[in-house]
């Protein structure tokens, strides 16, 4: 009788603590959870105000409610080192949303928050994005100025971008390329080289053709014929419209020797298309380089299209085309 005893009051006191432990276990799960909000909580109230913008700038990617940026933004913004209006990067963004069979964007992680001299803050964290079922991870930051008692982006960009050279290191006078250029030219994540074939001279060195070629050792990426051209500059531009893949421009040269057209190319949907083609001379080659990667950047860009008067008379006509065609 006593061992029968003795069994029941150890299984109710094993019953005791096992259902403390189940508690404490529970109670540590609350304590975790109830820190991180005390943390958040302990916060100057303009920082949580800046901190929930933050979420709802990722929302409106996220829930490709692009539009929702349109109160977040200010009317002109730092974008990826380079100024643009927010109606400009909303639209680009939309369309890039908008082109991809499937885009996720999440906040991974805390926000970090820190006050400038200035009464700007910075926000930064690492922002998840799945394209097409393609994952990459960022390190963002969002800069934030008050304006009448609004707080407004006026800063975007991520530390990966910024550690890539200046665009106006890019930009150079002529100097005819002679074999290759490297770059992801269709947004593969694989480099593969970008081949110039000149035409074929005779044994006096007159050319048989006046058509360029540009090859890829990436066999799926078709070729380009470069007419009334001899020769060109080529240049990797790294990813001007941002679309994941590297984009290049060259310099013609013609068969006279002179200087040709400025042209941007960027691979689209298994085909190449000229995001913007300038007129290249002596005197303002660089300058114009430099325009060309300006618009195409923009996310909409000029072109300057030759066309016929009614009476026949040739003239130039400028039109504005968006890169995300």
């Amino acid at each position: 009788m006593k061992n029968i005893v003795y069994i029941f009051l150890l299984a109710i006191v094993l019953s005791i603590a096992y259902t403390s432990c189940k508690r404490n276990k529970s109670d540590v799960g609350e304590i975790v959870e109830d820190s991180t909000m005390v943390a958040y909580e302990l916060l100057p109230t303009e920082q949580q105000d800046v901190i929930n913008l933050v979420y709802s700038w990722n929302r409106a990617h996220d829930t490709n409610a692009i539009y929702g940026l349109d109160t977040i933004y200010n009317e002109t913004v730092l974008f990826y080192k380079k100024t643009f209006s927010k109606r400009n990067i909303i639209e680009t963004k939309k369309n890039r949303i908008k082109r991809a069979d499937s885009y996720k964007q999440r906040i991974i992680g805390r926000i970090g928050i820190y006050p400038s001299d200035t009464g700007d803050y910075k926000c930064d964290f690492l922002k998840l994005v799945t394209i097409d079922g393609k994952p990459k991870v960022y390190h963002t930051y969002l800069v934030f100025q008050r304006f009448n008692d609004v707080w407004k982006v006026i800063v975007e960009s991520d530390k990966e971008s910024d550690a890539q050279p200046e665009l106006a290191n890019l930009f150079t006078d002529f100097k005819e390329s002679e074999s290759t250029s490297e770059g992801d030219f269709d947004g593969d994540g694989e480099k593969e080289e970008l081949i110039v074939i000149k035409p074929p001279q005779d044994s006096i060195g007159k050319y048989l053709s006046t058509t360029t070629k540009i090859s890829f050792t990436n066999f799926n990426i078709p070729e380009i014929d470069i007419e009334n051209c001899i020769g060109v500059n080529i240049m990797n531009e790294n990813d001007v419209d941002g679309d994941g893949a590297d984009d290049f421009s060259i310099v013609i040269k013609k068969p006279d020797g002179s200087y040709g057209s400025i042209i941007l190319y960027s691979y689209k949907r298994g085909n190449w298309k000229q995001l913007a083609k300038f007129k290249a001379t002596q005197d303002d080659i660089t300058q114009n380089r430099k325009e060309l990667i300006e618009f195409a950047g923009s996310g909409n860009i000029k072109i300057r299209v030759a066309e016929k008067l009614p009476d026949n008379r040739d003239t130039t006509l400028i039109k504005t085309i968006s890169t995300w065609d």
